[in-house]
Parts: C-alpha cells; sequence; structure tokens
C-alpha cells in the first residue's frame, strides 16, 4: 500500500511541505523504475537511466534509496504492500475451501496486475540483487491474514489440524507461485492455457486440503 500524500490544503508549515515534496518524488521514482523494468528489462534499471528518465540528478536517488539495492528494496517492499492489500480485501467465505480459492485468484490478478513488482519479489529479475531481511519478512507477513483468518473457521477448522496452519498457506502459496511464475516468463502458448494449469492447480490444492467424502 503506497504512502499516501497529506491534502495540499493540510499543508501548512516548512516540514509539511519539505515531507510532502520527499515522498512524491520517492513514488514517482519507483514508478519510473517499475515502468523501465517493464518496458526495458532488468538492465534498464540502473540509477543513472531512471534519474535521466525523471531528469534529476542521481544524487538524488543515491541520498534517498542509498543505490541501486536500496531502490529495488523499494520496489520490492512497494510490491509487498500491495500484495497484502489485495489479500487483506479478500473477504472470510463460508468455507476454508472457498476462501482459499478466493485468495488464489486474488493472487493471481495481483500478478498480471503488477508484473515488474511481482518479477522483482519472486522471479530474480534484478541480477545479483538479494532482498533485504525486511523486504523477505514483507512478503511472509503479506499472507498472515490467511493464516488468521483460517484459525477462525471453527467447522472446518478440523480438517486442517493434521498438519500447521502456516505450512498449509506455504504450500498453497508455492502452487499458486509456481504456475504465475511460468506464465509471466512466458513458459505457455497463451494466456488461456496459463489460466487454466492456475485453475487446476488451486483445485487440485483444495481437494488435497479438503477431500470430498
Amino acid at each position: 500500500m503506497e504512502t499516501q500524500l497529506p491534502n495540499k490544503n493540510d499543508i501548512s508549515t516548512y516540514r509539511q511541505v519539505r515531507d510532502y515534496g520527499r515522498e512524491l518524488l520517492r513514488r514517482n521514482v519507483i514508478e519510473a523504475a517499475s515502468r523501465l523494468l517493464r518496458e526495458e528489462g532488468p538492465e534498464a534499471l540502473t540509477v543513472r537511466h531512471v534519474a535521466q528518465t525523471l531528469d534529476c540528478s542521481t544524487k538524488i536517488i543515491y541520498t534517498m534509496f542509498k543505490g541501486k539495492d536500496g531502490l529495488a528494496d523499494a520496489l520490492y517492499l512497494e510490491g509487498c504492500a500491495y500484495l497484502a492489500q489485495t489479500i487483506a480485501q479478500v473477504p472470510k467465505a463460508g468455507t476454508p475451501a472457498a476462501y482459499l480459492r478466493a485468495v488464489a485468484w486474488a493472487y493471481w490478478t495481483f500478478a498480471l496486475a503488477h508484473p515488474s513488482f511481482y518479477l522483482v519479489m519472486f522471479c530474480g529479475a534484478i541480477p545479483h540483487y538479494q532482498p533485504s531481511a525486511t523486504s523477505l519478512h514483507g512478503t511472509t507477513t503479506a499472507f498472515g491474514v490467511v493464516i488468521e483468518i483460517l484459525q477462525h473457521y471453527d467447522q472446518e477448522k478440523a480438517l486442517l489440524v493434521r498438519d500447521d496452519l502456516t505450512l498449509v498457506t506455504q504450500t498453497f502459496w508455492a502452487a499458486l507461485h509456481g504456475v504465475v511464475s511460468l506464465h509471466l516468463l512466458g513458459h505457455f502458448t497463451s494466456f488461456a492455457s496459463s489460466k487454466l494449469v492456475f485453475e487446476r492447480a488451486v483445485e487440485a490444492m483444495i481437494l488435497s486440503l479438503f477431500p470430498q467424502p
């Protein structure tokens, strides 16, 4: 979730003006970097190229992000925020199976809506970039709400006690990621085929967790 800019009418001090300008610049840098990654590939994601795109000094970006890895971390964390927001908006359903199915399609929608973020977060799009501990924590906490909601199901919860709910969630996430990453990296012949594979993977995972009598 991106930081909300304050209403300009509420800005009355020098510090507020400074903070507003800094956050606006930060957002512009992240958006420019994301666009370069999407349109020109990871080799285009250099501080110099981003600065040229924004017509600003490289010193500004180095000061704000401490270099390319800091900028990559900012992209990573921004993606985590979008993912967490997307998953948090999935309502609790009548059954845990229905809920997990809805989470799966929300994850699919997120990946297709923000492919550049997804590729940075999960597909090693930026060579030699190692996410910071903070970034990696942001990834796992995005699925924290799923674990919390699974714990709230009473009648159906007995179907999950054979496994730790964290393990269940991570296994489910791994299956989703496998198909999504193959799709984004061009390993399917068409969008329809990748979507069908995703649907079958989701249903197979749900069947393994909630076998039909």
